[in-house]
């Protein structure tokens, strides 16, 4: 199930064990506080929590707990991080007793950023799906938020935020929170608000950097970047962000596959692709082969060391995007 159909599948009773997974950890968070809020009473003793590790170093510990009753409950909750399991490791002993047995009074809760086939596979596994949202449940998420808050939000404010922050809900709960303190109550978040307040993600800027330079606005190209050098340290992520945007603009120009196959073949999501097509049409596909030969180029000397990762990243300002064919 997508994580908004958890809320409502929760009313008909738990399941023995949740896959929780998906890249936005916000929703992963969310998804665990609404089948506590659900079915946890007296948390400090009906509720534990392990990773992986600790699993593998101490399975007695972990099979104990989730074997045990809960105290003065229905149920008690165990939730496992980041767990991984080949298909070998299911057919252990205790994993298999783990998701074969009724453990009636148990319900396990499973935590994973990335996907996990071996256990999608399992019958007894729910799934809840917490990658990115799409455009219409965020904006209800943020409208909500604010009239809860007692301030409103028109359309234009709220379609910024959530493209500022790239659908990602931990960005956008944090943005929203500091939007809301901002305005106060009774008032209204305001598009200026937004553009004064919200912190752009590297990706969004990115976005902008690259319809500047599209359209030839090179000093405003040059603004943009030396702003995401100052609010990001981290000079790698920018590089392999430019880099993969271009990769995605090349890819979509070229491409006779739709949308989601694309994004399937990339590893990307479809919200990204339709982006990218839209604005690959601001250049030709030469161009697009041109710039993504020059910034294989630079990863690769910048990944055999003949060059510094400074080196790379400013030219693939430079002598990529600026200069163009």
């Amino acid at each position: 199930m997508k994580f908004q159909e958890l809320k409502k599948s929760l009313l008909n009773g738990a399941m023995p064990i949740y896959l929780i997974e998906g890249e936005d950890a916000f929703l992963r968070n969310k998804a665990v506080e609404l089948i506590k809020n659900a079915f946890l009473t007296f948390p400090e003793f009906n509720f534990d929590a392990f990773d992986a590790d600790a699993v593998s170093n101490e399975p007695d510990a972990f099979f104990a707990t989730i074997s045990a009753y809960p105290f003065m409950a229905d149920k008690r909750i165990v939730v496992l991080n980041g767990f991984y399991p080949t298909a070998n490791e299911l057919k252990g002993k205790m994993f298999k007793r783990v998701f074969t047995e009724d453990f009636e009074t148990t319900i396990l809760i499973i935590v994973n950023e990335k996907p996990s086939v071996n256990l999608k596979k399992l019958e007894r596994v729910t799934l809840v799906d917490c990658g990115k949202l799409d455009e219409v449940t965020a904006t209800k998420w943020v409208k909500q938020e604010c009239l809860n808050a007692g301030v409103v939000i028109g359309n234009e404010a709220c379609s910024l935020v959530l493209e500022f922050c790239r659908l990602d809900m931990t960005k956008i709960s944090t943005e929203v929170k500091k939007l809301i303190a901002f305005a106060g109550k009774g008032a209204e978040i305001t598009k200026e608000s937004v553009e004064a307040l919200t912190h752009k993600d590297t990706d969004y800027q990115i976005y902008e950097l690259t319809e500047k330079i599209a359209r030839s606005k090179n000093n405003e190209a040059m603004a943009i970047f030396t702003d995401m050098l100052n609010k990001n340290a981290d000079k790698q992520r920018i590089f392999s962000a430019i880099f993969y945007h271009f990769r995605r603009l090349f890819y979509s120009a070229i491409s006779a596959c739709d949308s989601k196959e694309l994004a399937l073949s990339l590893g990307t999501e479809e919200w990204q692709i339709k982006k990218a097509k839209e604005q690959a049409k601001n250049f030709s596909p030469k161009r697009l082969k041109q710039i993504n030969d020059k910034l294989c180029a630079l990863d690769g000397d910048f990944k055999s060391g003949e060059i510094m990762l400074d080196d790379a990243l400013f030219n693939s300002i430079f002598n990529v995007m600026i200069e163009g064919e």
